[in-house]
């Protein structure tokens, strides 16, 4: 009966609560000692993936499995985007004269090796969110709502997601303006994740998707600093001004929102 009583809300609606109200409460135990909150509040990225697979399993009795393999053009694109976007946040950044581009810190060879390791070894701790958004929510959405309602409600659901850990760790780490910073962040999540739903979609894979969020994790810390430990990057500045989850990114990621709505309805 009472398996029965929670199907009556929409397994997606229930997902996406417990989801955020188990991260909201993982994130704010975590900060009781903000020291500990800053060491370990990547936890809260398994959570997604750890409730699709419950949900998976045992409130809907589906197969915990992937289905398709990917094609080339998703992974370049999940490569290229995030790449593109972060490289352009850098020199609009230099345009604008609001970064500063340090030279010595450009990585040589081991340090370009060092990146891709990171990104692949990244791809695990990566599949902990995103078998939550793309590889649960996102297909059970459209197949109810189609491609732009699921996208805009996957965006409102991750953006949430990430509100409390972003406003605490920019609390513990000493980032100016939390809540503006939290804000914006947000606005970046729900930007960029049309650009998610179109590398999902042009495959219904996840693996290219993986690589989109591993490669934009690596690489916008590396060349635009790290807005969660408040650490510089190659090009310095303002964090909440010129990082890929901050102004810049919010702006250039904004102005992409309507390509992928295009493309989108074309292929809904």
């Amino acid at each position: 009966m009472i398996r029965n009583g929670l199907l009556r809300l929409k397994a997606e609606t229930l997902y996406s609560i417990t989801v955020l109200l188990t991260a909201w409460l993982v994130t704010a135990v975590l900060f009781i000692d903000p020291e500990v909150g800053v060491k370990y509040f990547s936890i809260i990225m398994f959570i997604p993936a750890l409730i699709a697979v419950g949900f998976r399993k045992f409130l809907l009795k589906e197969r915990v499995t992937g289905k398709n393999k990917g094609n080339l053009k998703a992974l370049l694109f999940g490569i290229g985007y995030p790449i593109g976007l972060v490289l352009l946040c850098a020199v609009v950044s230099q345009l604008l004269g609001i970064g500063t581009f340090k030279s010595d810190e450009l990585p040589d060879t081991g340090g370009i090796i060092k990146m891709v390791i990171m990104i692949i070894v990244n791809l695990f701790a990566v599949l902990g969110e995103e078998y939550g958004w793309r590889g649960y929510l996102l297909p059970k959405l459209t197949v109810q709502h189609g491609k732009i309602k699921a996208t805009l409600i996957v965006g409102a659901v991750w953006a949430l997601y990430h509100v409390p850990a972003v406003f605490l760790l920019a609390q513990a780490t000493g980032m100016s303006h939390p809540l503006l910073l939290c804000a914006i962040q947000a606005c970046v999540v729900f930007t960029v994740n049309f650009a998610f739903s179109y590398c999902y979609y042009l495959s219904g894979s996840l693996l290219p998707v993986l690589f989109f969020h591993s490669v934009w994790n690596v690489v916008n810390t590396a060349v635009l600093g790290d807005i969660y430990t408040n650490q510089q990057g190659i090009v310095g500045g303002r964090l909440i001004l010129i990082n890929g989850e901050g102004l810049l990114g919010l702006v250039i990621g904004g102005l992409m929102i309507a390509w992928f709505v295009r493309r989108l309805q074309r292929s809904n």
